[in-house]
């Protein structure tokens, strides 16, 4: 797969996955594709939807949302490591398919969190963290927020730095430039108290920090290798 996605284009594909968006999955894949796209670069599970009603949600198979998660910028899952996590690792994050046998894409959303968060913490520091913000981690009618919409979030934070910032920028420390980006978020659609707020604060600076470093981390590879 060529084309990779920033984390604000996939959150626009994962809306449009879930129905809520006005574009089907396809045009909203389509959109974020260069003039010589080829339809073949495209999962199979996007293409399909150009064909099917808007406005749904799609549910997605294990594979789909390796195939979804592969998409996405310094992202890079095996089928094998989602089997293992949903069966293990963060069984109670992820819970059984909620759309049949499919997983729904706040599920989908909620693995691409993980994922994120895996490249600086161990999985039971991640569960630690994710039921801060979504309570009993498979029940999604305690969520403080969505998991689509937290993704959001971050996203928007790291999309929003030009270049991945030095250490200390204009004497702030990197974590206090990320919190001063994060409130920077539109947050009146969230309908969140100010206290609902401040507790999921720490754990979004703490994805943002994750995919900065997976952003470090593939630039060390890169030059171990050019060196190599």
């Amino acid at each position: 797969m060529t084309i990779q996605l920033t984390r604000l284009q996939m959150t626009e594909l994962l809306y449009s996955l879930k129905g809520d968006s006005r574009n089907s999955p396809y045009q909203t894949f389509q959109k974020f594709t260069t003039i010589n796209f080829n339809e073949k670069e495209m999962p199979s599970f996007i293409s399909k939807t150009s064909k099917k009603k808007q406005h749904k949600e799609y549910g997605l198979s294990t594979n789909e949302i390796v195939s979804l998660a592969n998409l996405c910028e310094l992202t890079s899952l095996k089928s094998t490591s989602i089997q293992n996590w949903i069966k293990r690792d963060i069984k109670e994050l992820i819970g059984p398919p909620e759309l049949g046998k499919k997983y729904s894409i706040d599920q989908a959303a909620m693995l691409l969190i993980v994922k994120d968060l895996k490249t600086s913490l161990d999985f039971e520091k991640i569960r630690n963290s994710l039921t801060i913000v979504f309570n009993t981690l498979s029940d999604r009618s305690d969520d403080l927020i969505s998991p689509i919409a937290f993704y959001e979030i971050y996203a928007k934070a790291v999309s929003s730095f030009d270049i991945l910032p030095a250490l200390k920028i204009k004497d702030l420390t990197i974590n206090q430039l990320i919190v001063e980006k994060i409130d920077q978020v539109d947050k009146s659609s969230l309908n969140l108290t100010d206290h609902q707020w401040n507790t999921i604060k720490p754990v979004l600076v703490i994805a943002v920090l994750s995919v900065i470093a997976s952003h470090f981390q593939t630039l060390a590879h890169i030059y171990l290798t050019d060196m190599l």
